[in-house]
């Protein structure tokens, strides 16, 4: 069966996402700026349609501003702001934690073991980044409300970035984030749990702020 229109016009929307990103964490896209649509389209080979639909999405993040009459605009991108954003998904992130650390359900941690397994197992930095995400999801899935997955899914789009910009962390670093987290959910530390996510992502936020600023993004 083919994939229906509402499938197709997601992707489309998706690589809209995607595309507007990378032209903000290139620079090549400041704060103020007016998107130009018709560029974005002729860009992706897309209609009007899908990438309406993608601004829309970034403004539902916070990353642009749909202003009637007058046109699309980045948001402030500085490092304050990049901050928060990281600030804002550790604390998120950090509920998930907290939650799992209090069911210690054997089949999540079971599933959480597994995906540690594979991380430890790769090297790619795009598979490194793939099985984290994969990671997190399986946190925030298993350990959010319907509203707090909602909330995290908003900074979903930052985070394959954070492996494409910033090369602060080794493999073994990343593999030893990971386990922690997941020793204070073994553990049932709660506390502890929330408190290693929150101080991963600030850390990250750092990182990334240091780096951008170093390219001349910021």
């Amino acid at each position: 069966m083919p994939p229906s229109r509402t499938v197709k016009l997601t992707k489309a929307s998706n690589a809209v996402v995607d595309y507007l990103l990378e032209e903000i964490f290139e620079g090549r896209l400041r704060s103020g700026q007016r998107v130009d649509l018709v560029e974005v389209g002729d860009a992706l080979g897309l209609s009007r349609s899908p990438v309406r639909e993608g601004l829309v999405m970034l403004e539902r993040d916070g990353i642009v501003s749909i202003r009637p009459h007058r046109g699309v605009f980045v948001e402030p991108f500085d490092a304050e702001s990049v901050l928060d954003d990281f600030e804002v998904m550790g604390l998120l992130s950090g509920v998930a934690v907290s939650r799992l650390a209090n069911q210690r359900d054997p089949a999540v941690i079971a599933e959480l073991e597994q995906l540690i397994a594979d991380l430890k197992a790769t090297e790619p930095i795009d598979r490194v980044s793939e099985i984290v995400q994969q990671i997190l999801r399986a946190q925030h899935r298993a350990g959010g409300s319907r509203r707090l997955r909602a909330e995290l899914r908003a900074f979903a789009g930052f985070l394959p970035w954070v492996f494409r910009i910033e090369s602060g962390l080794t493999h073994d670093d990343v593999v030893a984030e990971m386990e922690r987290v997941l020793n204070a959910i073994v553990a049932g530390d709660s506390e502890g749990a929330a408190r290693q996510r929150v101080a991963d992502f600030r850390a990250a936020g750092e990182r990334v702020v240091a780096a951008l600023t170093a390219r001349g993004v910021l």
